[in-house]
């Protein structure tokens, strides 16, 4: 009787190891891919100060003008509140310099085209400095 409880637990053991491995390996995996993914990227913020966003005029200029950057990925923009989001390359020569200048080129004034340049991705709740 003691032996087959013996060979119960192990039996349910193992099947308990092997659950756990085929549950945790591929997310493991799949949070290492996501990690060296975003490690390839730089997130990027553009707030539009006083929801100019919503401007009929200036606004689709400055969406064709962010869509126009080579390798930009994950374009969000959200004229409610008045900012975009997207991922360049992590060897992008895109600087916050250069991102501000599209704005004002756009016809935005400089003073209400704040960019946040990072390399992790950027809250969309955060508001630049």
């Amino acid at each position: 009787m003691k032996k087959s409880i013996l060979i119960k637990y192990r039996v349910l053991s193992a099947a308990s190891l092997v659950a756990f491995l085929v549950v945790v390996c591929p997310s493991a995996q799949a949070q290492t891919k996501n990690n060296n993914h975003s490690a390839n990227k730089k997130y990027v913020r553009m707030d539009i100060g006083h929801g100019a966003l919503h401007c009929p005029f200036l606004s689709p200029k400055l969406e064709t003008e962010l869509k126009a950057i080579k390798g930009i990925d994950n374009y969000f923009i959200d004229k409610k509140t008045s900012y975009a989001t997207f991922c360049l390359p992590a060897n992008t020569d895109m600087t916050v310099e250069s991102l501000k200048k599209i704005g004002i080129d756009v016809g935005y004034p400089a003073d209400d085209v704040m960019v946040i340049l990072d390399n992790k991705p950027i809250k969309t709740s955060a508001k630049p400095e």
